[in-house]
């Protein structure tokens, strides 16, 4: 029940409603530096790593998983053995972060779905690994500073053959919003065993959470390198319930304005 609460409170406070009227009253959420972003290949400036992009300790199956439907989108909690902890750090990034959750976007059919567009197209489903800087001790205390977050979004495209993926059969678990679930089997989701090892190719810029308030303290890292997913997986996502007990789809923002910001790509 503590870890639900955690789950709910976190998510509820750095995430809130995407859709709703909330994100056009947040002074927040008009700011000059917002996320998601059309990524295009040919307008990035290509860097090369002083140090490479590097996850720690994400290849240990984790001891404990919870899902939960927050009435926004479907968030995977993670604990692992010995109070071990993922990091990332190295790319873009100048100081090491903590792993915190990870959950998705996706649309009502596979022609979107994805938050941020790449080179004009939207994929089916976006995964998000959101982590926060360890200087500030936890997720609550960084989610508001420059520096205080980094994203790692995924995108996963429509295939024909379906992916071993055991952890996904959990969210009918949590068809309504405030539902929790621990997986029986939590090796099921290694992370490493889903994403890979390989980072590279990236885009990396600075923008904000996609939901209110809005935070503008995120260095986005986003990989060119897709995930499969069915579609009758995706079915599986669509069939959740939002806090309405409407249909929970199309939970991606709209495309926010550049504004100047540089985008850097590493190939």
């Amino acid at each position: 029940m503590e870890l639900q609460v955690l789950v709910l409170l976190l998510f509820g406070l750095a995430l809130g409603r995407s859709q709703d009227s909330s994100t056009a009253d947040s002074d927040t959420c008009r700011g000059r530096m917002q996320s998601p972003i059309a990524l295009s290949t040919a307008r990035s400036i290509l860097t090369m790593e002083r140090t490479p992009l590097q996850l720690m300790n994400y290849q240990l199956d984790p001891s404990q998983v919870t899902v939960t439907n927050d009435g926004h989108t479907s968030v995977y909690s993670f604990e692992f053995p010995n109070g071990q902890v993922v990091t990332k750090q190295g790319g873009p990034l100048k100081e090491e972060y903590q792993f915190q959750s990870l959950h998705f976007h996706w649309g009502a059919n596979s022609a979107r779905g994805s938050e941020h567009t790449l080179d004009g197209r939207r994929y089916a489903m976006e995964m998000h690994l959101v982590f926060f800087n360890r200087k500030y001790g936890d997720f609550l205390a960084a989610r508001n500073q420059s520096d205080g977050l980094s994203v790692l979004g995924i995108f996963l495209t429509n295939s024909t053959t379906e992916p071993d993926y055991g952890w996904i059969s959990a969210l009918n678990e949590v068809q309504n919003a405030g539902d929790s679930y621990v997986l029986p089997d939590p090796t099921v989701f290694n992370i490493k065993g889903l994403i890979g090892a390989r980072r590279r190719p990236y885009f990396s810029y600075h923008g904000s959470l996609t939901t209110p308030p809005c935070f503008e303290s995120v260095t986005w890292i986003v990989q060119r390198k897709t995930l499969p997913i069915s579609e009758r997986q995706l079915n599986v996502f669509r069939s959740l319930r939002d806090s309405n007990g409407n249909p929970l789809v199309d939970n991606y923002r709209e495309l926010q304005n550049l504004n100047g910001r540089s985008v850097f790509y590493y190939r």
